[in-house]
């Protein structure tokens, strides 16, 4: 039972860093896109790109997240009970993380709200994207709107993009418990 407890505590050291790894991917391109998309007010539309990467990206996180919360979950319920108790540690973490007593605050490493910078790497960069290419088209196509299919195949985009970050909200929620 120990060499499963170790294999356990290896495949949360491995999922968390995948789990960093997709993060610096997602600030990684998203910057990248946002660089190529302001460089050029002819390829603002690439922002719409951002929305949809965030959304794959954010979606790994959290599956890695709901992975490490259920190999957290074996370990307390059912191998510490095999080994008498003696694997405390997931217990105490638990304890330390969430007291019996109270809300959790909402500037706090456990509140998966909307003002945890994890969160706002993936979401809030989304609708932030989204916002700004809304905005940039609106400005630029103020005085010469383009071909009615450029204005559609964006307005369609922009859409997916929504859809996305709106799906990847509820995925969070969900992965909160909110």
């Amino acid at each position: 039972m120990l060499a499963e407890y170790a294999a356990l505590r290896t495949e949360v050291d491995r999922r968390a860093t995948v789990q960093w790894n997709v993060l610096a991917l997602q600030l990684t391109s998203a910057g990248v896109i946002a660089s190529l998309a302001f460089s050029h007010a002819s390829d603002i539309a690439l922002l719409l790109v951002i929305p949809l990467l965030s959304y794959m990206l954010g979606s790994r996180y959290i599956l890695h997240d709901f992975h490490l919360k259920l190999i957290s979950r074996y370990i307390r319920d059912s191998l510490s009970a095999r080994l008498g108790g003696h694997l405390a540690w997931e217990n105490w973490k638990i304890s330390q993380i969430t007291p019996d007593t109270g809300p959790r605050g909402w500037l706090t490493p456990a509140a998966w709200n909307l003002l945890h910078p994890t969160r706002l790497a993936f979401e809030g960069v989304a609708w932030l994207s989204l916002l700004t290419a809304a905005l940039a088209a609106a400005y630029s196509w103020r005085d010469n709107a383009p071909a009615w299919g450029l204005i559609l195949g964006f307005a369609l985009l922009w859409i997916l993009g929504a859809l996305g970050a709106y799906f990847l909200h509820r995925s969070f929620n969900r992965s909160a418990g909110t």
